[in-house]
């Protein structure tokens, strides 16, 4: 008992930290001009992951006259696939913020140390989100249960609207 309780641990841990490296590494990017990229940013452009995996359109398409069980397969594998490229899009977007947000700071006149403090919590709930969510995208791969990203999408778009609430204290240099 005692030795499989220690094996899921060991396993459960080792994931968490080949999850953290793959995040890590996801993390690196080139920014030309922040402030122009972050005007031409929405957050809104990642909306449609909130109903891809839902289950609701796969019950509606069990209903159909003709359903064969390979068809929402197949299109299950697709949405995953879409979903997934979101979730990298997601990951970098939110990476280029967080750039933009500590440029932004650094040429703030007044002390940002509050807004500095809440990225490390906003970055660590966003963590924590990606991976829940890389989780139940394993499980709805399977069939099982659906992908709820709303914690996700929720700290980009605190994250964009703090950094840009920021751009009118940037004071030019010189």
């Amino acid at each position: 008992m005692l030795f499989s309780s220690v094996l899921i641990f060991t396993v459960t841990l080792a994931v968490f930290c080949l999850l953290f490296w793959i995040l890590a590494r996801r993390a690196r990017f080139h920014i030309c001009d922040p402030l122009d990229w972050l005007e031409d940013f929405s957050a809104v452009s990642y909306r449609p992951m909130e109903r891809l995996l839902d289950n609701r359109d796969y019950e509606f398409l069990a209903s159909q006259p003709g359903f064969v069980p390979s068809i929402a397969r197949r299109l299950r594998r697709q949405r995953v696939a879409i979903f997934q490229t979101y979730l990298r899009g997601i990951f970098l977007d939110f990476h280029r913020l967080m750039g933009v947000a500590k440029i932004i700071v650094v040429y703030a006149g007044q002390d940002q140390s509050p807004f500095q403090q809440g990225l490390w919590r906003l970055r660590w709930k966003f963590y924590a989100s990606i991976v829940l969510v890389e989780a139940r995208v394993v499980l709805n791969a399977l069939g099982l249960g659906s992908v709820d990203a709303r914690a996700l999408l929720t700290s980009l778009e605190r994250l964009q609207v703090s950094t840009q609430n920021l751009i009118p204290a940037v004071e030019p240099i010189g």
